[in-house]
């Protein structure tokens, strides 16, 4: 079947479907007024949320990767006092320190099918899992018990969207509701619930999705892209593909973010001083000083300090 279908879209399909061949005939999404139903022909079904229920929690959320830049923060429980968004391993550190996580983004599908059993973990200690269809799809194969009884949000991938023809770098390029580079070949989406854009790390994937909800400044920790040791511990390693997507991708897709930064008068911290993305493009600060001065903030209406669940 699979190489059928690749045949299929290869040649029938053509190049607008092509990216629609890791999708099963069997498997369906289907929306409604409160969400979505997945469907996967003797897998079961999943209901999520359209990203337009996902709620901000006041004016400041902060973004944990996996950077080894992460060791050197001091009392890293602070982060878990205001609004945090976790990405793939770095929800480790939520459990580590007996907190919660608002938010937890997974982009990449293979991050599932080789660490189920961190993803796993990652989702019984966050209140939103955000995740495109490949991702979701991949938790019905590798961690089925992951994402049921949980609360579940569904990214559509802008570009690939799902069992549909991608647009065209020269529609995406016109197109008011995202910021594109010349080419329309890198897109900042202005509307997360129609999608947003993958550029190499769901780092990028998790801002638009955050501005998108409101939030007017986020802070970022463990952004080091760099090919090193991420701060947690693995026995088997997944390959770290940054230094690979960082020139292509990474840095010119954060240059979209600096214009968006430019024309909303929204503010992006990088906590990681000697993170590869140029203070240039996005400043940089330290990342203790980050923590203490979302410390001081007090926000009205924002809850903070909540214990991991047992």
């Amino acid at each position: 079947e699979e190489l059928l279908r690749a045949a299929w879209y290869r040649f029938v399909g053509g190049q607008r479907q092509w990216h629609n061949r890791g999708f099963a005939s069997r498997q369906s999404i289907e929306e409604d007024d409160l969400g979505f139903t997945i469907r996967w022909e003797g897998r079961g079904e999943l209901r999520a949320k359209s990203l337009r229920q996902l709620r901000r929690r006041g004016d400041v959320a902060s973004v944990l990767a996996s950077g080894p830049s992460v060791r050197s923060l001091r009392r890293l429980e602070r982060l878990f006092d205001r609004p945090v968004c976790c990405v793939n391993g770095s929800v480790e550190m939520a459990a580590a320190v007996g907190r919660r996580a608002d938010y937890y983004f997974v982009s990449d599908y293979r991050f599932i099918l080789e660490k189920p059993e961190l993803f796993r973990a990652g989702t019984r200690v966050a209140d939103a899992v955000v995740l495109g269809p490949m991702a979701v799809f991949a938790a019905m194969i590798a961690a089925p018990d992951a994402v049921e009884g949980v609360e579940l949000f569904l990214r559509e991938d802008l570009r690939r969207p799902f069992k549909r023809p991608r647009p065209t770098n020269r529609e995406l390029a016109r197109d008011p509701n995202v910021i594109a580079n010349a080419s329309g070949d890198l897109v900042f989406s202005l509307d997360p619930i129609r999608g947003t854009c993958a550029a190499g790390t769901v780092v990028f994937d998790a801002v638009q999705v955050l501005y998108g909800i409101g939030y007017r400044e986020i802070f970022m920790f463990g952004v080091d892209l760099s090919d090193g040791p991420r701060f947690y511990s693995e026995t088997d390693p997944a390959v770290n593909e940054l230094s690979h997507a960082y020139e292509r991708g990474i840095e010119p897709a954060f240059e979209l973010v600096a214009e968006y930064l430019r024309r909303s008068g929204r503010r992006l911290v990088n906590g990681s001083p000697d993170s590869r993305l140029p203070g240039s493009i996005i400043p940089k600060a330290d990342g203790n000083d980050l923590l203490a001065l979302l410390e001081r903030h007090d926000e009205a209406g924002t809850t903070g300090g909540r214990p991991a669940a047992a």
